[in-house]
């Protein structure tokens, strides 16, 4: 019974203090659909910006002829040591994700011009635990991808409401 009256006295704090989650950035109306394209036909940041695109343009994207471009020019991840021990090992290292995109409307006008956004992440390297450390960059990556999808979408909400 306490732990009802504790849970049902959070949930009321954080109500009352305005808190909700966050969801998905909207992108303009005006635009119409967005349909996103890169290069690379393999690419997970694709598939995962044309799902967040989808959540964020109230109109549904599909690759019809009406549809403005979002097209991601280029990817580029690279993994550098970012420092070593006194022996010359390396003990951390720094991933870069690096993505050029621009938007084109469906009448062929530049409505965002390309742009790059580059994020990075930090990580330790245990030379006594190498089994692990394919796994830990993999996981960096993935939230490196995600969190790039989401500054996508944020750089084209200013950008467009800049443009109003």
């Amino acid at each position: 019974m306490k732990r009802i009256i504790f849970i049902s006295a959070l949930l009321a704090g954080l109500t009352a203090c305005g808190f909700h989650p966050r969801g998905s950035f909207p992108i303009s109306d005006s635009v119409g659909a967005i349909h996103v394209t890169n290069n690379d036909s393999y690419s997970a940041l694709t598939d995962d910006l044309q799902t967040a695109v989808d959540r964020a343009n109230a109109d549904k994207t599909n690759a019809s002829a009406g549809a403005a471009i979002l097209k991601i020019h280029s990817e580029k991840w690279t993994n550098t040591p970012l420092s070593i021990d006194a022996s010359a090992q390396v003990r951390e290292y720094i991933t870069r994700y690096k993505v050029d995109f621009d938007l084109t409307a469906a009448d062929g006008s530049v409505l965002v011009e390309k742009q790059s956004i580059e994020l990075t992440r930090e990580y330790t390297y245990d030379i006594n635990v190498a089994i692990g450390n394919p796994a830990e960059q993999e996981v960096i990556q993935r939230e490196l991808r995600r969190d790039m999808q989401a500054a996508v979408i944020r750089r084209l909400d200013v950008m467009l409401r800049n443009k109003k």
